[in-house]
């Protein structure tokens, strides 16, 4: 014997419909509690607002922006001053060291 829609327990079916009412009422009520929240979160701006935001924004974008390339020429000068104080004091080891060894071979010449 073969079930068909008409044979099956009319009870069962209304109570599946129920249940899916139940959780449709309940995923309803969450979305309207989403959304009021969502408005709640929301702020409102007029556009003089914004634009005088940006306004700033950009202002001091541009201040950022000058102060960024002042530091990159001073970053540069600086480079450039510690290379030639490397190259200075590497002059002056080297000196150090002459003079080093000169005091030495003086110093050996005494002694004799």
């Amino acid at each position: 014997m073969v079930a068909t829609c008409d044979d099956s327990d009319p009870s069962s079916s209304e109570e599946e419909e129920s249940d899916e009412e139940v959780v449709n009422l309940a995923l309803m009520a969450k979305e309207e509690d989403a959304s009021e929240d969502e408005s709640d979160n929301e702020v409102q701006f007029s556009f003089d607002e914004l634009k005088n935001a940006y306004e700033k924004l950009y202002v001091e974008y541009e201040n950022v922006c000058l102060k960024n390339k002042t530091l990159k020429k001073n970053y540069i000068s600086m480079s450039k001053e510690i290379d030639n104080l490397k190259n200075e004091n590497s002059k002056y080891i080297n000196e150090i060291e002459f003079l080093k060894s000169k005091n030495s071979f003086y110093m050996m010449k005494l002694k004799f």
